[in-house]
């Protein structure tokens, strides 16, 4: 073997090595800080612990595989093109037959970073009405108020309108005052001095009372309050209301 060929090619693959070692420091810095910068930025937004170092080894390992695929550009050279559509086209066909998986997989990871709802909260979705019980990357867990459990795939709260039912601290109900058409009308300090007696039922936005129909000597009130717990709240709320106005009906729906 010619001496001077084994020369050059010590000397081109010593010099393949130094880059080699040089990108891998190099990626190995840039790693640990993408995984740093994301899991703070996770942090300033509140998402759970499991997700936050979840993406962040999933940044890193991205800056990872860039590092790998160059060192392999360093040592292959004209090889490389070749590797690389290998790894595209294993790509293509894992994505493809993995895709439901992978859909619900990254709308898990949606949903425990942005947060719509969470666990306890009640919500609706596609047709399906319970409380939160888990939320993990693939599916989420209700339990509806008949004790079934419903599991959802994390990709329907990507294409499905959900309902979030306790995301604010009150929510309204209604019932309908029904009083004779010659009798004195609902006022609307009447309905707040009846209502704000009943535990549970929020001071503010106050008890209203609107006059929707007068028919058949009957006028019909539409009387709405809020309340933290608007089901709880509602049977002690009729009773106060039959109370203030026993000449009349009152009833919901």
């Amino acid at each position: 073997m010619d001496p001077g060929l084994v020369r050059e090619t010590v000397i081109d693959y010593t010099v393949r090595t130094v880059w080699a070692l040089l990108v891998s420091a190099v990626a190995l810095l840039i790693a640990r800080g993408v995984r740093g910068t994301t899991m703070r930025a996770l942090a300033r937004n509140r998402a759970q612990a499991n997700v936050t170092i979840l993406l962040g080894n999933i940044a890193q390992l991205l800056v990872f595989t860039i590092g790998v695929l160059v060192i392999l550009a360093i040592y292959t050279q004209g090889a490389f093109g070749w590797i690389l559509t290998s790894f595209s086209v294993v790509g293509i066909v894992i994505g493809l037959s993995l895709q439901d998986i992978l859909k619900n997989f990254f709308a898990g990871i949606w949903v425990l970073v942005e947060r719509p709802f969470r666990i306890g909260d009640t919500i609706e979705v596609a047709g399906y009405s319970g409380s939160v019980e888990e939320i993990s990357f693939r599916t989420t867990q209700l339990r509806t108020d008949d004790g079934r459990q419903v599991i959802v795939p994390n990709g329907t709260f990507m294409t499905s309108a959900v309902v979030n039912l306790t995301r604010f601290p009150t929510r309204r109900a209604s019932a309908w005052l029904v009083l004779p058409a010659d009798a004195k009308s609902a006022s609307a300090e009447d309905v707040r001095v009846a209502l704000l007696k009943v535990e549970g039922v929020a001071p503010d936005p106050p008890p209203s009372v609107e006059l929707r129909s007068v028919a058949d000597g009957k006028a019909q009130y539409l009387v709405s309050f809020w309340a933290a717990n608007r089901d709880a709240a509602l049977a002690p709320a009729l009773r106060a209301l039959r109370a203030q106005f026993p000449q009349g009906e009152v009833h919901v729906g």
